[in-house]
């Protein structure tokens, strides 16, 4: 497949399957040196096309005709550069249970954080007392009031699987393997909704900047194009309820009788001001569970563009200032020190993020570096740079 944007001469051209047997001997004659590599999934073999040869030389497009699996050349002043990725054996087609099973108990503690939200306890909630700390555990299941949890369960669900799926259709698009989303379950009692997120693995190389952004921009705006219209119908059915309120938190839910606030942002605040029951910051706004899962996906899709690291904000990123990433990194992760003097989970995201990169915040390199994303990415990358700065909530929740 060739990348529509693409000149002959910097064309990805790609193999329709995902793990073929190959003929290294149908490239190597045309290759002036070559150096293999054992990736962690694949084999990839980079090399330079002998003097005299080009992309569309009828060798080379003899070759490509050939190669089952992704070729990828580009052609600067130094000459013709030929990554070959393939797989020696093909991967089996599995039935994905783990999957399935992870959505479906994601849907069974969603649902039961919105049954809980709705002053319902289907779980028939006991506590047990060890060392003065009481630990909530289920004794029963009552499906019918676990439905009450309905109207904040699937809206909710929807939103994450519209944003992992979103990657997994960018990386599908430009051949790199990804898995399925696996969604994180987690007790009600201990998280007001019930889920860590979800996430798919990427488990093939990416070769350039353009396929990296691509790959991290889909999920965000997949999420941020259902996440709005929700949070804007939601509001249309909250109500004002009493009690304190500011500016920084003026929504409120109620979980299993306690309120939470929840709070605001540039976008969340017009919103608010244009289809809310009253202006933020005047009057405590009660959130219907619809608008809680539009307002979870907008703060979702601020999380997940933080310029940090391997998060989708990261991978804008660097595709887009390959060369300053790192430093810009560096500096939003400083920023975070302050910010957790108004919300203390700032800090554990500092932490997160320095433990999950071994106090790295830059992105790693791509195979073959392009000179430029294109104009369009770039337009779009700003998109999403605001994007971020408007749906960035300085205190996202306050019990």
């Amino acid at each position: 497949m060739r990348s529509g944007d693409e000149s002959p001469i910097g064309a990805i051209i790609m193999g329709r399957k995902m793990g073929v047997k190959v003929d290294l001997a149908v490239w190597m004659p045309l290759l002036a040196e070559s150096r293999l590599t054992a990736l962690p999934h694949d084999s990839l073999l980079r090399g330079k096309l002998r003097s005299g040869l080009r992309p569309d030389s009828p060798e080379v497009l003899a070759a490509l005709q050939r190669w089952p699996a992704q070729a990828h050349l580009r052609t600067d002043e130094h000459g013709t550069e030929v990554l070959l990725i393939y797989r020696l054996t093909e991967e089996p087609r599995r039935v994905p249970w783990i999957h399935a099973l992870l959505l479906l108990a994601t849907l069974l503690t969603t649902l039961g954080s919105g049954a809980l939200m709705a002053g319902a306890d289907p779980f028939r909630t006991r506590a047990l007392e060890l060392g003065g700390v009481l630990l909530p555990y289920p004794t029963g299941l009552e499906p019918r009031r676990l439905l009450l949890g309905a109207t904040f369960a699937f809206p909710f669900l929807g939103v994450l699987l519209c944003h992992e799926m979103g990657h997994y259709w960018a990386a599908r698009t430009h051949r790199v393997r990804a898995s399925l989303p696996y969604f994180i379950p987690f007790p009600p009692y201990l998280s007001v909704i019930g889920s860590l997120g979800a996430f798919i693995r990427l488990r093939g190389p990416t070769v350039r900047r353009s396929v990296l952004f691509d790959i991290g921009a889909a999920g965000p705006i997949a999420s941020f194009v259902v996440s709005l219209p929700l949070f804007a119908w939601g509001l249309g059915m909250s109500s004002i309820v009493s009690g304190p309120v500011s500016a920084a938190t003026p929504f409120v839910i109620r979980f299993a009788g306690q309120p939470v606030w929840l709070g605001n942002g540039i976008l969340t605040h017009v919103l608010a001001t244009v289809a809310g029951p009253a202006a933020p910051g005047q009057e405590l706004i009660l959130l219907h569970p619809v608008a809680l899962a539009g307002w979870l996906g907008l703060f979702v899709t601020a999380l997940n563009l933080l310029p940090l690291g391997q998060l989708d904000g990261g991978h804008v990123l660097y595709s887009l200032f390959p060369r300053a990433h790192a430093r810009l990194a560096r500096l939003f992760l400083v920023s975070l020190v302050p910010l957790g003097l108004l919300w203390w989970g700032w800090w554990g995201w500092l932490a997160l993020v320095l433990v999950l990169h071994r106090g790295r915040v830059g992105h790693p390199p791509v195979l073959q570096v392009e000179p430029d994303v294109g104009g369009t990415r770039r337009v779009l990358g700003w998109l999403l740079i605001l994007t971020f700065l408007l749906t960035f909530v300085p205190v996202p929740i306050e019990l």
